[in-house]
């Protein structure tokens, strides 16, 4: 898979700004250079441009909640497409559960105004028709959001705004758009890896936390310069926070981890659990692929917090499991994060490793008693969970669409606590040492692509075990 490239940050910093199809042409010139210097040698992967890149400009007015933007978004389309329009996600009318959060006032292909439809459940879909023939397109947006008071993805709670999901983002093209609707269970999201560049300005007296790398402009209070390469979405919150800090090695390089809370007494704690975890996953699964880090104290109604690109929310309501929360979100960056995965219908193969992960964290630190104890508890609550439930029509099933769980609480018992077992019997039955190694071929094979049950598979194989018969009888 391709990773991010090189000099796309540097070319960005000198050129972006309202001025995407520069920038292209110069990373495509960049591209072709490389591949005549690699042509000599056949092994050699050829470099593509293949994922889509980000411009936005936007303003979120605090007072108001409300966000206005310009968007640009460059995307590259097979060169044969039964199709003759582009998808995109309106997650913000879905999230929201309005259907009018958002509001499109102008769509741009190719520089050319174009009509576009607003379509599907809480208008969650925007059609616009593709002009021509290309392969790289390029589609401006203009638009306003309308922020609720809420604690959601996309919401104002506690004096903090958590932005996501509040942009037009294009839907994958797999052989056909990929029509995802969002449903209240789980996580509905399936992206590829992009890079965004935003120009975010807000009120100079608040923090600003994101994905990615964020630069405050020298010349002007409140406008912050972000830079997030490689990621499935991008997020950020807005508040009075206080900041913890810290900088770790991972491969040789530099990583900031950076916590951003408005209460927390235990904060050295949080923050290092945070690091830590970083690095162990590292040393374990394969480096951290990002510079940066971000922890965001947040609060998401039914959840103890939640994953983006190098970002990621813990509720404070869940205290009592708050490290626990900070470990899983973490572990999402390596499993939903670098490894992209079917969300909608195989949720087990990025919640279930990353619930795993939570409690091998305490395996990789040394604790193995603390590890062995949680998953004994795991075991016991699932049992009696699914005994209690299967007169209602509990189903143990993993692999099966969001749409088919009955409730949430079914939903979380199969996919995070059944995942998380199914990973340990896997554990258990290779050796500790072989199911590293496989991890890291399963990291490294898929890195910033997509993975199934198969790629899972083929990594073990690597290793010598096939574990297809054992993801059979429990998918």
């Amino acid at each position: 898979m391709i990773s991010p490239p090189p000099l796309k940050k540097q070319i960005f910093m000198t050129f972006f700004r309202g001025k995407i199809l520069r920038v292209c042409l110069l990373a495509l010139l960049f591209v072709c250079l490389i591949c005549a210097l690699c042509a000599c040698n056949k092994s050699s992967p050829r470099p593509a441009f293949s994922r889509p890149i980000y411009d936005i400009n936007m303003t979120y007015d605090a007072k108001a909640h409300t966000i206005d933007a310009k968007q640009e978004t460059l995307i590259p389309l097979p060169e044969k497409m039964t199709e003759d329009y582009v998808l995109f996600n309106l997650y913000a009318n879905a999230v929201a559960g309005v259907g009018d959060a958002i509001s499109v006032s102008e769509v741009k292909i190719n520089r050319k105004s174009v009509d576009f439809e607003i379509c599907g459940k809480n208008n969650c879909f925007l059609k616009a028709p593709l002009l021509g023939a290309d392969t790289l397109y390029d589609i401006c947006f203009e638009y306003s959001v309308n922020v609720p008071e809420e604690k959601l993805r996309l919401g104002v709670s506690d004096g903090v705004a958590l932005l996501s999901f509040f942009y037009p983002s294009a839907a994958r093209y797999d052989g056909g758009w990929r029509e995802n609707e969002y449903l209240e269970i789980g996580d509905p999201f399936m992206s590829d890896c992009a890079d965004f560049y935003v120009t975010l300005k807000t009120s100079p007296s608040l923090v600003a936390a994101a994905s990615g790398e964020v630069s405050p402009m020298d010349d002007e209070d409140g406008v912050y310069e972000i830079c997030a390469e490689g990621v499935r979405d991008f997020a950020l919150a807005i508040g009075d926070f206080e900041v913890a800090k810290k900088d770790i090695q991972v491969g040789g390089r530099d990583v900031a981890i950076k916590y951003f809370y408005s209460q927390d007494e235990a904060s050295d704690a949080t923050l290092s659990r945070a690091a830590n975890a970083v690095e162990m996953f590292s040393q374990a699964f394969g480096d951290y692929p990002y510079p940066a880090f971000s922890l965001v104290q947040a609060d998401i109604d039914g959840g103890g917090g939640m994953e983006y690109g190098a970002f990621a929310t813990v509720s404070p309501s869940e205290r009592e499991n708050y490290l626990d929360a900070v470990a899983h979100e973490v572990a999402h960056q390596w499993w939903y994060g670098a490894v992209g995965s079917d969300q909608i219908n195989s949720a087990w193969l990025d919640e279930g490793l990353s619930e795993f992960c939570t409690y091998y964290l305490d395996f990789l630190v040394g604790d193995r008693k603390k590890y062995g104890d949680a998953i004994k508890d795991i075991s016991r609550s699932y049992s009696a969970f699914a005994q209690d439930l299967r007169p209602a029509g509990f189903s143990e099933k993993m692999e099966r669409p969001l749409s088919s769980f009955l409730t949430t609480g079914e939903y979380v018992a199969v996919v995070y606590k059944q995942g998380a077992l199914l990973f340990d019997m896997i554990r258990g039955l290779v050796g500790d040492k072989k199911f590293v190694a496989a991890m890291r071929v399963y990291f490294e094979d898929n890195k910033f692509g997509f993975a199934d049950k198969n790629s899972l598979i083929s990594a073990f194989k690597t290793q010598g075990y096939d574990i297809s018969p054992i993801l059979a009888a429990r998918l």
